[in-house]
């Protein structure tokens, strides 16, 4: 659910005001709202110092060489800022050198101090280069050519008088080849014992992780002050908190000798956004953390609907069981590894493997493996339920159904009229205050009703389950649907809807058929893998073909659930956040609680 916010503003006394804003971060329930713009001196320091801490920390090595000497936290930073600045210089010069040597390779060794001696004696020498094509020597000079490559011609000219030749001239280095390569030398060497004392200093690496987030913070707070406003020795912030925490909050100030005052946010405000979950779908926020979506303070939470429907999708979309083993594997593997992390992550990730395990196995989908007998890399009978003594009849039944490729795509929308109608009511239900809206959100799922016995006859064809005469009362109730949409915009004066009403229509066709999509890339990934696993049947004849076999095999299925992601966060998501969201009305326009406190 999204939780209820207030708009509070704290006043207290100016001398006071760093132990104020002190308190509120203990506090750590306080989404601060900027009286001002929070911009000056102290905020500016503080940007640049966690960006140096940031950059520091992503500098480091992830595994250390030894551990250094015990340092101040104030020194730590510095340190290594100033080994990363000398490794830079270093690569710049490194950069310089080796291009100045290239521009002169071809020239072999020489000191420009000479050619500079020749000048004192009145005698010119100008390096150039040229096409062949276009090299024709040069009168009135001597020439000494020192190399030809790649159609180029690579010459030095001697003479007495002036040297201007329509030919690409190669200025003289400032040092001598040999100084270049000096130079070289001394940043690559500087460069690696760079390397090798940030090695040593990955050991800080937690510590460093440690002053990131605690230049974070500093910002943060800093940010906060800026953001403060005083009068009259009297200095006001304001913010957001959850309605259920006021009570603490008057608390606190009844303690610190604060005023403060509580209202209801008005419509046009951003009222920042804090999902809070049950245990059962708590799961979803990691979705919503690696895709950056937020629901605004006034939409709607889908998360158990976004739940539910992405656990299908995505086990369709992957739709082999021994890729769902594998991530259950790593996900068991990685929630030991990191003890101390959130757990709803990897409870996300159990869900995921855990319906691709179940999807895979109804299907006899096991790493692309042939279904059939009558090759090396078939699927066996005990774990094909189709196959399987062990398996019930109704299981059996269900999975035979389901692996028919028709009965695949109309399940898919199956999953289209479910999914789009909870949007249409839901979206009605939350709107039942404006009888114009639910009028058009229930002509809305009448005419997406239609829509999907529409898509039925296009997609199924002769396979199609449903009769003409369902098609028939379909038809009248996507009418009667059309009718009710055309209301509610007269009812609301939306003129234009009716205009685009087509256009909208077609839309909602395209809605039910996007969800075909299902099928179609969870058939490419099953499709993929089981071309590799019988044009590399043959080699499994032999010990060293089976070696070969084995390492293309597992080169493909390492590219396949690769591909296999980027249909989940393509397809699965795009189902999710814009067919269904579009319908039920969320934008996902919202931002983050983030209120001030503490984080280390």
């Amino acid at each position: 659910m999204i939780t209820p916010m207030s708009r509070i503003v704290v006043a207290a006394a100016d001398a006071s005001k760093e132990d104020t804003l002190n308190s509120l971060r203990e506090w750590g329930l306080l989404h601060i709202l900027p009286l001002q713009t929070p911009e000056n001196e102290q905020v500016s320091a503080a940007k640049t110092a966690f960006a140096n801490a940031q950059k520091i920390f992503e500098a480091l090595p992830s595994k250390a060489n030894a551990a250094p000497a015990s340092r101040a936290e104030h020194n730590l930073l510095a340190e290594i800022s100033n080994v990363m600045q000398r490794k830079k210089e270093a690569e710049e010069a490194l950069a310089a050198s080796s291009a100045e040597l290239k521009r002169l390779e071809p020239f072999g060794d020489f000191n420009p101090s000479d050619i500079k001696e020749l000048l004192k004696q009145n005698i010119h020498v100008k390096l150039y280069r040229a096409e062949e094509k276009a090299y024709k020597g040069a009168k009135g000079f001597a020439a000494k050519e020192f190399k030809r490559a790649k159609g180029e011609v690579f010459f030095a000219i001697f003479g007495e008088n002036h040297i201007d030749l329509p030919y690409t001239e190669i200025t003289l280095p400032s040092k001598s080849v040999q100084e270049l390569k000096k130079d070289k030398d001394h940043a690559e060497k500087t460069i690696a014992e760079c390397n090798a004392k940030l090695a040593v200093y990955a050991s800080k690496r937690e510590k460093v992780g440690e002053l990131v987030v605690k230049a974070s913070d500093e910002l943060a707070f800093k940010t906060a002050d800026a953001g403060m406003r005083s009068e009259i020795g009297v200095c006001f912030i304001q913010g957001y908190c959850p309605k259920e925490k006021l009570a603490s909050l008057s608390e606190l100030a009844a303690k610190k000798g604060w005023g403060i005052t509580a209202r209801e946010p008005s419509k046009e405000e951003a009222v920042p956004t804090l999902l809070k979950h049950k245990k059962a779908i708590k799961s979803i926020d990691a979705l919503y953390s690696v895709l950056g979506i937020t629901p605004g303070y006034r939409e709607i939470d889908i998360s158990s609907v976004f739940l539910f429907f992405f656990s299908i999708f995505f086990a369709m979309i992957v739709g082999d069981a021994g890729y769902g083993l594998l991530f259950l594997g790593a996900t068991f593997f990685a929630s030991k590894k990191f003890k101390d992390a959130p757990r709803y992550p990897f409870q996300f990730l159990y869900l995921m493997s855990g319906c691709t395990i179940a999807w895979g196995i109804l299907n006899a989908s096991y790493l692309g493996l042939n279904k059939e007998e009558g090759s090396i890399v078939f699927v066996p009978a005990i774990i094909d339920i189709c196959r399987a003594a062990w398996a019930p009849e109704g299981l059996k039944t269900v999975a035979a159904w389901i692996r028919d490729e028709d009965n695949t795509k109309f399940f898919c929308f199956i999953l289209a009229i479910i999914h789009l109608s909870i949007a249409h009511i839901w979206n009605a239900w939350a709107n039942r205050s404006e009888k114009a809206a639910v009028i058009s959100k229930i002509g809305w799922l009448c005419t997406t009703w239609l829509m999907f016995f529409l898509a039925c006859n296009m997609v199924l064809g002769a396979k199609n389950p449903f009769s003409q005469e369902v098609f028939n009362i379909a038809i009248y109730v996507g009418i009667a649907g059309a009718a009710l949409i055309i209301i509610g915009s007269v009812i609301k004066a939306e003129w234009f809807n009716i205009g685009m009403l087509p256009l909208n229509l077609v839309s909602n066709l395209v809605d039910v058929i996007s969800y075909i999509r299902l099928f179609a890339v969870g058939m490419a990934g099953y499709s993929v893998a089981n071309a590799f696993n019988n044009m590399v049947d043959p080699l499994f004849g032999s010990i060293f073909g089976a070696i070969g076999a084995a390492l293309i095999l597992l080169l493909v299925h390492a590219l396949n659930i690769a591909l296999c992601a980027m249909g989940v966060a393509v397809h699965a998501v795009r189902l999710n956040t814009l067919e269904f969201s579009n319908n039920v009305g969320v934008e996902w326009s919202g931002s983050p609680y983030t209120p001030l406190k503490r984080n280390i």
